[in-house]
């Protein structure tokens, strides 16, 4: 096929897919209210964080723009525990926010430490490498997504 031909078919297929799918140019779903919308559903929660992670995943893996993009949504994750945890703090009887500090710490150090395995076994087979950092940066992110859905979930965030 000629390059003009390809050319257009490509501002076609674009033009269409715009059409076709007005909700992916809408602003996207926070994950608070990703979070609620499933739990009321009652489908997967879980889902968010991945969700939330989705324009990581159209980098190549062991590339460097993936790998910040991970440990960017890594530190949003972070940013939404904090502010959870505040509004928690500021809303509930001192014993509730300890506990809830607790439970997330270890949350997050249980998430964490499988993605530690998980590394630590793949260095058994293979040299570290982008691809490793990739992974990592991607588990991490991930176990830090999911610990702050289920502190969502068990501090009554959904209802």
């Amino acid at each position: 096929m000629p390059f003009a031909a390809r050319l257009a078919t490509v501002a076609l297929i674009s033009a269409a897919s715009s059409f076709m799918l007005p909700a992916q140019a809408a602003e996207p779903e926070s994950p608070r209210a990703c979070v609620i919308t499933q739990s009321k559903a009652g489908a997967p929660a879980a889902e968010c964080v991945s969700r939330f992670q989705a324009n990581c995943l159209q980098y190549e893996e062991g590339s460097s723009a993936g790998i910040a993009c991970f440990i960017d949504a890594k530190a949003k994750w972070g940013e939404m525990i904090k502010e959870r945890m505040d509004e928690i703090k500021a809303s509930a009887p001192d014993e509730i926010g300890q506990i809830a500090g607790i439970e997330v710490k270890y949350d997050l150090q249980q998430n964490l430490l499988q993605c530690d395995r998980l590394r630590e076994l793949t260095l058994v087979r293979h040299d570290p490498d982008k691809k490793t950092r990739h992974s990592n940066a991607r588990c991490e992110a991930t176990a830090v997504g999911l610990a702050y859905v289920k502190l969502l979930l068990q501090s009554n965030a959904t209802k």
